[in-house]
């Protein structure tokens, strides 16, 4: 019995060691398969760009900014189209108004030329004769003539006025128009400064012929632009057509002829002294002799 004892014990020891290690092995697996499961269910990082909209700035996914760009850009259009539309609509209600105010303008000055054609009937009236001739007709005329006389001043009210509105308005709108046309020269003509301003204006007026009047109720970016084209080709043509000046060719110090440094052994040298040349000369003359 003692040997089956001794013979059992180290089976049941080894056992608790076997489960241990497999409860272990688990606890591995389980801890990986949490892992992967973690590592699965992680979202891949986001990238993000920034955008500006009204002034304020925004990070939206770097996938969806061209979209916002596209977005923003068809924004843009569309408030520019918006922008013209409103601009042309109000430009042509400013035509219709303007044309309406030039038929009543028309309308009231042929009143008036009517009721001055009424009223030079009375000039040479005799108002006092008239009323002893015919008191009833007197009167009756009388009272036709004074309504002439307000109708005519209401008219003359009326274009007066209209004419001022008028007068304000253009001058309102020129310089609404010249403003804008500066505004434009400042950003879109390169080195623009008041001094080529006034060389536009000088260029137009000598060169093209317009008047201060004309350039001011004419003027425009269109225009502008045009005047500052037309004045930079002129200088660029005038460049081109003046013949270049002739080179100046240097002046050539001259060419010193140096003296050799012996005069020859015989013969006539001016370097010769004069007692040599004189000699040599009398020793030629003897031999000739």
């Amino acid at each position: 019995m003692a040997d089956e004892q001794e013979t059992i014990d180290p089976t049941e020891l080894e056992t608790p060691a076997i489960a241990e290690d497999q409860d272990d092995n688990q606890a591995e697996e389980l801890q990986t398969e949490g892992q992967e499961g973690e590592d699965e269910g992680l979202e891949p990082e986001i990238e993000y760009a920034e955008i500006e909209r009204n002034g304020k700035r925004f990070q939206v996914p770097k996938e969806l900014e061209g979209e916002f760009m596209m977005q923003a850009d068809y924004t843009k259009k569309t408030q520019n189209v918006s922008a013209k539309e409103k601009e042309l609509e109000a430009r042509a209600a400013q035509i219709a108004q303007q044309a309406q105010a030039s038929e009543e303008v028309l309308e009231a000055r042929a009143a008036i030329k009517n009721i001055d054609s009424q009223l030079k009937q009375y000039e040479n009236v005799n108002w006092n004769a008239l009323e002893q001739d015919d008191p009833m007709a007197a009167m009756s005329h009388w009272r036709q003539y004074q309504q002439l006389q307000q109708q005519r001043g209401q008219v003359a009210q009326y274009l007066d006025k209209t004419h001022s509105e008028l007068s304000e308005k253009a001058a309102q709108d020129t310089d609404k128009r010249l403003r804008e046309t500066q505004a434009f020269a400042q950003k879109e003509i390169p080195g623009w400064t008041p001094e080529v301003d006034a060389k536009i204006a000088g260029f137009a007026e000598k060169e093209l012929g317009f008047t201060r009047e004309q350039l001011r109720n004419s003027l425009n970016p269109a225009i502008y632009r045009t005047l500052h084209l037309a004045m930079v080709g002129a200088e660029a043509l005038k460049r081109t057509n003046t013949p270049p000046k002739p080179a100046q060719q240097a002046t050539q110090p001259l060419t010193k002829i140096t003296a050799r440094a012996n005069p020859p052994a015989t013969g006539l040298d001016d370097r010769l002294s004069q007692d040599e040349w004189l000699k040599r000369r009398n020793a030629q003359v003897s031999k000739r002799g």
